[in-house]
């Protein structure tokens, strides 16, 4: 294998402001620019504004976060990255002499709590080699710091600043080569959920044109009333973490907006476990601007979309990600029925299908089935069909490559590696071990494919060249990309999901 071809920094300019990347075989990489800062630098809940003439990079940092509870199964690379709360940041992968490309910008997840952009998990070289594009990535704030702050009316700081992200990218990415007006916003997870979000809001139209949904979960916003309970239990937690809190016993917006940053992960940490089994802990709550309270009423959102089309994605055993420390013995037929009865309108019906689908399989994996089902595979599925039908064109894929880890399949995450084609930089990844490297190859290149050829233009293709067939009410197709190539998969029947 040959060395790689190192060039010497490169500059790009923007009015006042400049930064200095460096090219590697063909790419440069310009790291920690500053897609803004805060209004009030002393308000740590301060909405933001374009980043100040001296302060357009900074070092890596990633926002306040405590280990990611998928570590487990992605590997530790989050940990190593310093903390701070100025992290408001873009890493940017562009071609030497890029000159009016298309945009892929990707937002990670971590369920609301965990993650950043400029993690080496999301390394944009080899998609801006290899799709003649430019590849952005984007941290926001998280947890607590990004959905607890103000008083009784949620900021949702995580989603304004992705807007001020987008903001930043249509103003400036003309200076790395990019064309602000064929931006296609990406994300995973919670990223796909706030591109979701983002793809509806009248502030972002016109932003980006393309949206890419990676495990896009189900996940309604808060109700005012579910607000103000996980506010009031986080409350709690932090006064317990701060050790006597107030003097009255009552926390206000003050005592968050000046607590310690370990004892605001302390008590996030707390609700998260005092959620255990009935959802994430802190979520986006609904503020009737940015965060609608209707965003997962597919019916009525599709006909809000300002996109012009969609790629919705999912893996085959999401929910195997969250299941997988349960023990096999742990789950019981009994808990499967329950889960079932709880979830979805007619439970014999999903039942039946659980035991046609997966006959021979243990509870534990009925479980895993019925919540990949109801959160993640389902939800894309309706997504795709209501889409369609408000005039937005969207493809429906499925990643069906299972791990060669023990009791997973192709769980949520799995397709990130894959989807950026940086091996090394998942090395440390368990649900990676044993994956025959030609297969990864093999596999990523036809995944790049797919997203690379929606960026350039809203149709996915395969790594032949071949097209896939949009969702329509006529032809629902879903797509699988599975160990031997892109095949047709089948829509699981209409197992209507309580929402």
């Amino acid at each position: 294998m040959s060395a790689n071809v190192i060039a010497g920094p490169q500059v790009f300019s923007t009015g006042s402001l400049e930064y200095s990347g460096k090219a590697v075989d063909g790419v440069v990489h310009v790291p920690g620019v500053r897609y803004g800062e805060r209004l009030d630098a002393a308000d740590r809940f301060s909405p933001l504004r374009d980043p100040s003439p001296g302060r357009a990079q900074a070092g890596s940092t990633v926002f306040p976060q405590s280990p990611g509870s998928l570590d487990w199964l992605m590997g530790p690379a989050l940990s190593s990255l310093e903390q701070d709360e100025d992290s408001f940041l873009l890493d940017i992968w562009t071609p030497e002499g890029a000159l009016d490309l298309p945009v892929l910008v990707f937002l990670p997840g971590g369920a609301f709590i965990s993650g950043a952009g400029n993690v080496g998990w999301y390394d944009g070289a080899r998609l801006a080699a290899e799709g003649n594009a430019v590849v952005v990535t984007v941290s926001y704030r998280l947890g607590a710091l990004a959905l607890l702050g103000g008083s009784g009316v949620p900021l949702n700081l995580g989603v304004q600043d992705i807007l001020q992200a987008l903001t930043w990218i249509s103003a400036n990415i003309s200076a790395f080569g990019g064309d602000p007006a064929a931006v296609t916003l990406a994300g995973h997870s919670a990223g796909a959920w706030y591109a979701y979000v983002l793809s509806l809001a009248p502030a972002a139209k016109g932003l980006f044109c393309r949206t890419a949904l990676f495990s896009l979960p189900w996940q309604p916003p808060l109700s005012p009333a579910a607000y103000a309970e996980r506010r009031e239990l986080f409350n709690g937690f932090l006064k317990d973490a701060l050790d006597g809190g107030t003097p009255d016993g009552a926390l206000d917006g003050g005592s968050l907006a000046t607590a310690p940053v370990p004892a605001i992960l302390e008590a996030q940490a707390a609700v998260g476990k005092a959620y255990a089994g009935r959802g994430l802990g802190l979520v986006p709550a609904a503020d009737g601007g940015l965060v609608p309270d209707w965003a997962m009423d597919f019916r009525r959102a599709a006909s809000s979309l300002h996109v012009e089309s969609l790629l919705l994605s999912s893996t085959d055993n999401e929910a195997a990600a969250f299941l997988h420390p349960v023990p096999v013995a742990a789950v019981s037929p009994e808990q499967v029925a329950g889960f079932v009865a709880g979830h979805f309108e007619e439970a014999p019906e999903v039942l039946d299908f659980l035991d046609s689908r997966i006959p021979d399989a243990t509870p534990h994996a009925k479980l895993v089935e019925a919540m990949s089902l109801h959160q993640f595979r389902l939800a894309a599925t309706e997504l795709a069909g209501r889409a369609n039908a408000a005039g937005v064109e969207a493809t429906l894929l499925r990643f069906s490559v299972p791990s060669k880890l023990d009791g997973v399949g192709s769980p949520h995450c799995f397709e990130l590696p894959f989807l950026f084609g940086n091996r090394e930089d998942w090395r440390d990844a368990p649900m990676l071990r044993g994956f025959p490297e030609d297969s990864f190859e093999a596999v990523s290149g036809q995944l790049r494919s797919l997203l690379l050829s929606f960026v350039a233009n809203g149709r996915p293709r395969s790594a032949d060249g071949e097209p896939l067939d949009r969702f329509t009410a006529d032809h629902p197709q879903l797509h699988a990309l599975a160990a031997d190539g892109v095949v047709a998969g089948t829509i699981e029947p209409e197992l209507r999901a309580r929402r």
